[in-house]
């Protein structure tokens, strides 16, 4: 029998890499965590593990860590070497893992892919496979980087002890960054560098880590700085960082006349503070930047979501430190579009991520961490106001008599600036009535169907007085269930959070902390980025979006798993159709003159600060009843590398497709179901695709039902039976064959009817099967034996099983 995949590494490649010269420390075993899917309320990781393979590395001297620089891919014994090695496909793992390298091998022969050449090449045998001192050669050539100088030190050095924990990407997105600065001070031309993560990927880690390696390595002469521009962002920094620098890690403030950074290594600053803010008058523009810091101060400036930062007056603090290595992170890099010739000076500096850092170094998407089962999984549940189609004309909200919300005066025409309001300008510019409390009541309900009420969940409103009507509506609705379901009523149900602690900042903590208080936070986007919830359930969309980059950075509030509370899925219910922004580009117009240049860079039309300023009359709009209804159920899937909200029912069908490829009718399915490595073959045919059966099941309301039942009853039409109607009926059909046999064998027999009605299929295939009280009593597997072989016996009492 041909070995499997863990026996082919084991007994075949692993004897040839040591012999080559790879050992248990250039020989690294790189394993994912269990993937995720979006099945029940919080999601589940997969049954088994995720990924794993080889990562083949460098060694250069006595440097402390070896370089990864190759990926090798152990296949089955008895697989075609060469199975999967698409050059598209490669080039991505290539980007992926950051290696140069791809190396597949099912123990005998081997085939390779060149990230450098693009090219494809085998197979070969595996003892001719490459020496781990002529790989450590041919990657120092083809990268142009000399292993031997003292910068490339850098590549060698460990993880700081308190974030040691690896995740390939992390440790791929540092040595990328390396690798170009490296490239960039040989040619004599200054860093930059942009590092594209998905939020929740760990971006601050990263950046800890990358510093902890240049300190290491004596190639940090000078501080660090770490720049932000929220409170919230610079306070999770100081934790990663200070957590490995400890006290030389110090945030920018004015301490007695004085920099309480000034001795530190690491200073983490956010634009405010350094006076670089576009509140800052233009004479007070950088003061505390150049009162405490000269020119070119800083070894390495690390700029954290760099894409909120076009168009500010920030760039005076790289523009004063031009020698400095400069790393953009982002998760939504930004690349501007305008139809008229920018100044160069407006060029330069990051308006355009691109045009200043380069093209990411090393990018990371949602759907990869997601595949990876590092982020959580997603199901999307559209809904939609019908009043939203409705067109009101000036005229008409004038003919009716519309009154100003905060005054209850009549509003004039001159309180009215647009001649049209649609769907997008209510509860922004025209308050609908019922249109409000109908959205929270339908929420509500949603919240109950899928987990309960008492989730913790961000809704995104349209500006502050928006936001205090959710908060009503959804805690009188709170207040009502839990007097009907005599539940005792918890503390701050649903809270307005606008910054500050008299307007709900001081109930983030309780609300990431506690499973006791604080659970639906309403906010227009202070929460768009910076705050780590970990165990949050749900993102919700009331209010409409046009850019990507909000979009990505609202959502990814729920892409976190929290272990704790086992949530390894977020729901996304979307009332306004944002959802359609999945896989679009971050892209964004200039600012409109004198609008500021808070980080909003022209992503967004609408209401971005949550404050009302001189926001427009507000009028609100009786007598029209609101009706929500379903727009579709969606899973957030992969395509082409990009997220893609996929309509369940294509996504049920895509199943099915994989299903009937390998099983045309229902008696080839039958045959396949009931020979374990043949169904569990369909089985990973769907899994490695990233489809979950188990989620269509789930909606389709079949959770009573096994895999069998599902796929025979959509693949073929057949009629589906639950698990307790088969197991029942397999007893019962066959008593005249059990009768027919040895007592003892029909008492295993029977019991596989009984197993199958508890757990399904997966019942009958494991070891705890021969563990069960009344089949172990009766002499397992070993009494089987007086009836024939008990393989066949087994896979005749299958087909009897699922015969109906």
């Amino acid at each position: 029998m041909a070995m499997n995949e863990q026996e082919t590494r084991y007994h075949l490649i692993d004897p040839v890499l040591r012999a080559k010269g790879y050992d248990d420390i250039t020989k690294l075993k790189c394993e994912t965590p269990a993937p995720v899917e979006p099945t029940g309320p919080k999601g589940r990781r997969k049954k088994g593990s995720g990924r794993t393979d080889y990562l083949l590395c460098v060694k250069a001297g006595t440097m402390p860590k070896p370089l990864p620089v190759a990926v090798l891919e152990a296949k089955k014994e008895d697989e075609e070497p060469l199975k999967g090695m698409q050059q598209a496909k490669k080039y991505s793992e290539c980007e992926r893992f950051e290696v140069k390298y791809v190396f597949a091998s099912n123990g005998h022969l081997y085939g390779e892919y060149d990230h450098f050449t693009k090219m494809q090449a085998g197979t070969f045998p595996l003892k001719d496979f490459i020496t781990h001192k002529d790989l450590t050669a041919r990657y120092a050539k083809d990268t142009g980087i000399d292993l031997g100088t003292p910068e490339a030190q850098i590549l060698f050095m460990p993880d700081s002890p308190p974030w040691n924990k690896y995740r390939y990407y992390q440790d791929a997105a540092i040595r990328a960054a390396f690798e170009k600065i490296l490239l960039k001070i040989q040619n004599g031309e200054d860093p930059r560098v942009l590092l594209s993560l998905a939020t929740g990927a760990g971006k601050t880690i990263i950046a800890t880590n990358l510093l902890w390696r240049l300190n290491e390595a004596g190639q940090l002469p000078k501080p660090a700085l770490f720049i932000c521009d929220r409170d919230e962002l610079r306070t999770q920094a100081y934790e990663k960082l200070s957590a490995a620098f400890g006290d030389n890690v110090r945030i920018v403030k004015t301490e007695k006349g004085e920099n309480a950074a000034k001795n530190a290594r690491i200073h983490i600053a956010t634009y405010q503070t350094l006076g670089l803010d576009d509140e800052t008058p233009d004479d007070k523009i950088a003061s505390f930047l150049t009162e405490h810091y000269p020119e070119n101060a800083f070894s390495i400036i690390i700029i954290d979501e760099c894409h909120r930062s076009a168009w500010g007056k920030w760039s005076e603090v790289l523009k004063r430190n031009p020698k400095a290595i400069h790393i953009g992170l982002t998760a939504t890099p930004r690349k501007l579009v305008t139809s008229k010739e920018l100044p160069t000076e407006e060029l330069e500096i990051s308006a355009n991520n691109f045009n200043y850092f380069g093209e990411p170094v090393y990018e990371y998407t949602l759907a990869q961490a997601q595949e990876d089962g590092y982020l959580a999984a997603c199901e999307i549940v559209k809904r939609k106001a019908d009043i939203d189609n409705r067109v009101f004309t000036k005229q008409e909200i004038l003919d009716a008599k519309v009154t100003n919300i905060k005054t209850g005066q009549l509003l004039t025409e001159a309180d009215l600036t647009k001649d049209k309001y649609t769907g997008k300008d209510f509860d922004d510019e025209v308050f609908i009535e019922m249109r409000t409390p109908a959205m929270c009541a339908d929420l509500f309900q949603q919240l109950i169907e899928n987990g309960g009420p008492e989730q913790k969940v961000i809704i995104f409103c349209n500006r502050e007085i928006h936001a205090d009507r959710v908060v009503m509506y959804m805690n009188n609705l709170y207040t009502k269930w839990c007097k009907q379901n005599n539940q005792t009523i918890k503390d701050d149900y649903a809270f307005k959070c606008m910054g500050g602690t008299n307007n709900g900042a001081d109930k983030i903590e309780p609300m990431r902390g506690s499973g006791q208080r604080a659970f639906i936070a309403c906010t227009v986007d202070l929460l768009e980025a910076g705050v780590d919830i970990e165990r949050l359930n749900a993102i919700v969309f009331f209010r409409y979006l046009k850019s990507a980059i909000k979009f990505y950075q609202m959502v990814g509030r729920g892409t976190r798993i929290h272990e704790e509370t086992e949530k390894y899925k977020f729901w996304l219910y979307d009332y306004t159709g944002v959802s359609d922004l999945f896989g679009t580009k971050f892209i964004s117009k200039p600012p409109r003159p004198g609008g500021g240049g808070n980080g909003g860079g022209g992503d967004d039309g609408g209401n971005t600060g949550g404050g009302e300023g001189e926001a427009p009359a507000i009028g609100e709009v009786r007598g029209h009843a609101v009706k929500i209804t379903p727009q579709g159920r969606f899973i957030l899937g992969n395509r082409d590398g990009k997220e893609i909200a996929i309509p369940v029912d294509e996504y049920r069908k895509e199943i099915i497709q994989r299903v009937v490829g390998e099983a045309h009718n229902l008696d080839e399915f039958r045959q396949l179901w009931i020979e374990t490595q043949k169904r569990q073959s369909l089985i990973n045919h769907i899994l490695e695709a990233n489809f979950s059966p188990e989620v269509i099941k789930e909606i389709d309301k079949m959770n009573d039902y096994d895999m069998f039942d599902f796929f025979g009853h959509v693949g073929y039409k057949a009629k589906a039976y639950k698990r307790t109607e088969r197991g029942s009926h397999y007893i019962a059909e066959n008593q005249t064959w059990f009768a027919g046999m040895d007592k003892n064998a029909a008492i295993v027999l029977k019991a596989f009817g009984y197993q199958f009605s508890l757990d399904g299929t997966d019942a009958l295939e494991t070891p705890a099967l021969w563990q069960v009280p009344e089949i172990k009593a009766a002499g397992g597997i070993n009494a089987l034996k007086t009836f024939g072989s008990p393989n066949n016996i087994i896979i005749e009492a299958k087909g009897r099983l699922f015969s109906a």
